[in-house]
């Protein structure tokens, strides 16, 4: 079964945030996606297709942003998303 999620990448520091980021993240589909950068400040946002649960994927999210010096949150989409 297939999830979809919103997921939001802020970097401030750490390794560089591009727009391809999601793609090294197993598993995953990005069906939309835009970054926003200020200097070295960066924030990206996507829709993103993933096979495992919310709660699971927003934990493998947060554990592969954290490895890169950036935070991250994950939240469900439903329909309407």
């Amino acid at each position: 079964m297939q999830h979809e999620s919103l997921v939001v990448v802020l970097a401030t520091s750490g390794a560089v945030l591009e727009g391809d980021a999601l793609d090294t993240l197993p598993g995953t589909s990005v069906t939309w996606m835009r970054i926003e950068r200020e200097g070295r400040v960066a924030c990206l946002a996507a829709r993103v297709r993933h096979p495992d649960p919310t709660t699971e994927f927003r934990l493998r999210v947060r554990q592969w942003s954290a490895a890169r010096g950036w935070g991250a949150t994950v939240a469900p989409c439903g329909p309407a998303c």
